[in-house]
């Protein structure tokens, strides 16, 4: 098992076969942003890349493993700048003119917002929810509006059966481990209560969840939720009381 908070935060840090937390421990922060990416044989995609005051750690992480010229795609789960305002600088390194960008088109009208240059856009709703490696293996991408934005995705990794999460399953963590354990559904109370808008929506989004075979989950911000934490972890969700930001 690769469940170890021992690691050095200073490098990327291998989670499931192929895929790297490449994120930035913030000791200032309240809660971590966490990029991930996924390699599989010769190509690589990028998930949330970060922000710009984060994208010189971030950076460094990602091309340590693998050369820019093999990221073929950036995935941009919603339009908040913690997650794309990096997004133009990875575009100049990585420097394909294919390298794609996939995202809600509701997200997409802001996220186009953060570069000067084209966009080469891929719409999930537009390609039946899924997108593929030249490998075959498949990546899912199951809608999650309004939570906290329109047009917000998540991604199903069919092959290591993970959920990058974007903000669901996030947590405020002063006290940041890369993996969760039993005190992360306090952490996770929180953050859902204030920035997630109602039961009735999130109640939604969970019914896709579940229909889901999961063994990890990996969030935006906050931990890495493994096998064992992760039923717990969707019960806790339909527990919270959302909206709580309109008292």
């Amino acid at each position: 098992m690769l469940f170890n908070n021992n690691h050095n935060y200073d490098d990327a840090v291998q989670v499931a076969p192929g895929i790297y937390w490449v994120g930035f421990y913030d000791k200032d922060a309240i809660f971590s942003c966490n990029p991930y990416l996924i390699i599989d044989e010769d190509e690589a995609i990028l998930i949330d890349g970060g922000s710009l005051g984060h994208f010189p750690f971030v950076a460094r992480k990602v091309f340590s493993i693998i050369e820019p010229q093999k990221i073929k795609a950036l995935i941009l789960h919603h339009m908040d700048p913690d997650l794309c305002a990096a997004m133009p600088l990875f575009q100049n390194i990585i420097g394909r003119k294919d390298l794609q960008v996939i995202s809600h088109h509701r997200a997409a009208l802001l996220i186009s917002y953060y570069s000067q240059e084209k966009i080469n856009f891929y719409y999930p709703e537009e390609n039946g929810n899924i997108y593929k490696f030249s490998s075959g293996r498949t990546l899912r991408f199951i809608p999650a509006h309004y939570l906290h934005t329109p047009g917000t995705i998540n991604t199903y990794d069919e092959k290591t059966k993970t959920l990058f999460s974007s903000d669901l399953f996030a947590a405020f963590t002063p006290k940041w481990e890369l993996y969760a354990d039993d005190s992360y559904f306090e952490k996770m109370k929180g953050f859902h209560e204030n920035y997630m808008p109602s039961k009735e929506i999130m109640s939604r989004y969970l019914a896709k969840v579940k229909g889901l075979e999961l063994d990890m989950i990996c969030p935006q911000h906050g931990s890495v939720i493994f096998k064992n934490l992760i039923n717990p972890s969707i019960e806790a969700l339909e527990k919270f009381e959302y909206g709580k930001y309109l008292e």
